[in-house]
């Protein structure tokens, strides 16, 4: 039986330096957790643009709720994540 793993969107925008350095700080994050990162770019939808384009990076739980935006900290992120982990 295949079950999914846990996830979060992280939405970006090319040539974004706050974006990469937010990835890497997600990845970074996320690698002491069975968490998969979903990257969205804020051109690909209207509504994700409409919402987000002057908030970017914005990592996004499964439920939509914002974890964390703009300069991502792993203080933010690692409780969010931690509690991803034990509901997925």
């Amino acid at each position: 039986m295949m079950v999914d793993r846990p996830y979060v969107e992280l939405i970006t925008k090319d040539n974004c330096p706050l974006c990469e350095s937010g990835a890497d700080t997600l990845r970074r994050a996320t690698s002491k957790f069975k968490i998969d990162i979903r990257e969205i770019d804020i051109f690909d939808d209207d509504d994700i643009y409409d919402a987000y384009s002057t908030r970017v990076p914005v990592v996004l739980a499964p439920n939509g709720s914002v974890i964390d935006e703009g300069k991502l900290s792993q203080a933010k992120l690692t409780p969010a994540l931690l509690r991803l982990k034990v509901s997925g």
